[in-house]
């Protein structure tokens, strides 16, 4: 939220001293940077890399076996979890 304000507030002022043109031309470019796939990879890598480092342990799951037979009797089967 706090975020959201200082944008706002960063994006009211540049537009009120460049003008509207030079406002839309800042917010496309922003909206360009914050769209792009290569942003969208950094943010998950980051997040990824961050999750490790708070949560060494990965995430598994429990995956229901609806097959039974004599191997997987009585076992629980786990599969990683991507969150």
């Amino acid at each position: 939220m706090i975020q959201f304000v200082i944008g706002a507030a960063a994006g009211y002022v540049i537009g009120t001293k460049a003008g509207r043109k030079r406002y839309r031309q800042l917010k496309k470019g922003a909206e360009t940077v914050i769209n792009s796939p290569v942003t969208r990879q950094v943010v998950i890598s980051t997040r990824k890399a961050v999750a490790n480092k708070l949560d060494p342990q990965p995430r598994m799951r429990e995956v229901k076996n609806l097959r039974k037979d004599s191997r997987t009797d009585g076992q629980t089967v786990l599969e990683h979890d991507e969150d």
